[in-house]
């Protein structure tokens, strides 16, 4: 055998590899799809695994299952006589039904019928990973809106009463984060600061404290009071009971200050319903709150 012939790449073999390499990623990454929580929770929490986001793991399983496709189809030109003959008849050699060939197409189409009809195992898989992925869904991983993320400061303003748009881009700028128009979107915004949209919402709402430092980029936060904030434990949402917890404030005392206010208010009302009584905004109410005692 000539040195030419020993250098010379083949091209079967590079496709045999390619289609069994990206066969691998495809099922993996599928794999892991299959257990990934809804979007409205991974985009808003910043869910990972592995240190891949949603969306990382998306795009990976895409472009694994374009590069099989196409690896798929070389195979076939390369294996094209072997592939023929499993549709021929090992006795005339011509072309025939096989038993091989014909279980596998009833295979299939058993697989497609049973799964649009929802015939168990089916769908009893389908519904096994609707579970899975509804499992990391909880009150205090929702944003307030689906998909808030996607939305810009003033639109998400104007669709939660849990804080003003004044007040929300006061919250930011005290905290360091600078807003060059109302109009940038959550997602990004909480993007170039390296945080998740969840943690923004929170410093938008006022809850979070946050440390500056590393060149302004890398930001440890943490909650007021030593409390996490959640998106559903909104400043409106909260109890007054739960407020007075995180603020550290003594709640007899809080009650007191609303009730001389012309309040009548017990320690389970949410702030939104104390701002409704008096037809408020609710930020009006973190006023009165955090006013001093006379």
């Amino acid at each position: 055998m000539s040195e030419e012939t020993k250098k010379r790449f083949n091209w079967r073999s590079y496709v045999s590899v390619l289609t069994a390499l990206s066969f691998i990623g495809m099922a993996f990454t599928g794999i892991i799809l299959f257990f990934v929580p809804p979007g409205r929770v991974a985009n808003w929490t910043g869910w990972t695994m592995l240190a891949l986001t949603k969306h990382q793991w998306i795009g990976l399983h895409d472009w694994f299952s374009i590069i099989f496709v196409i690896a798929s189809i070389f195979h076939l030109y390369f294996n094209w006589k072997p592939f023929v003959s499993y549709f021929k008849s090992k006795v005339t050699r011509a072309f025939g039904l096989r038993a091989e060939w014909a279980l596998a197409v009833i295979t299939c189409i058993a697989v497609f019928v049973c799964t649009l009809v929802g015939v168990k195992p089916f769908s009893s898989l389908l519904e096994l990973g609707e579970n899975i992925k509804h499992s990391w869904d909880s009150p205090r991983q929702r944003a307030p809106i689906p998909h808030a993320e996607l939305l810009s400061l003033t639109e998400l303003a104007e669709k939660t009463s849990d804080v003003d748009l004044e007040m929300m881009l006061s919250n930011l700028k005290t905290k360091g984060i600078e807003v060059e128009s109302p109009d940038v979107v959550l997602g990004e915004l909480a993007e170039a600061y390296g945080m998740t949209p969840a943690r923004l919402y929170d410093i938008a709402l006022g809850q979070v404290a946050i440390g500056m430092g590393g060149g302004g980029r890398h930001r440890q936060a943490e909650a007021d009071g030593g409390h996490g904030g959640g998106p559903d434990r909104g400043f409106g949402r909260m109890t007054l009971r739960q407020y007075c917890e995180q603020m550290n404030l003594d709640l007899d005392t809080t009650i007191k200050k609303l009730k001389d206010a012309g309040l009548n208010v017990n320690a389970d009302i949410t702030i939104r319903d104390i701002a409704d009584s008096m037809g408020v905004h609710p930020s009006e109410i973190r006023n009165i709150l955090q006013a001093p005692v006379p």
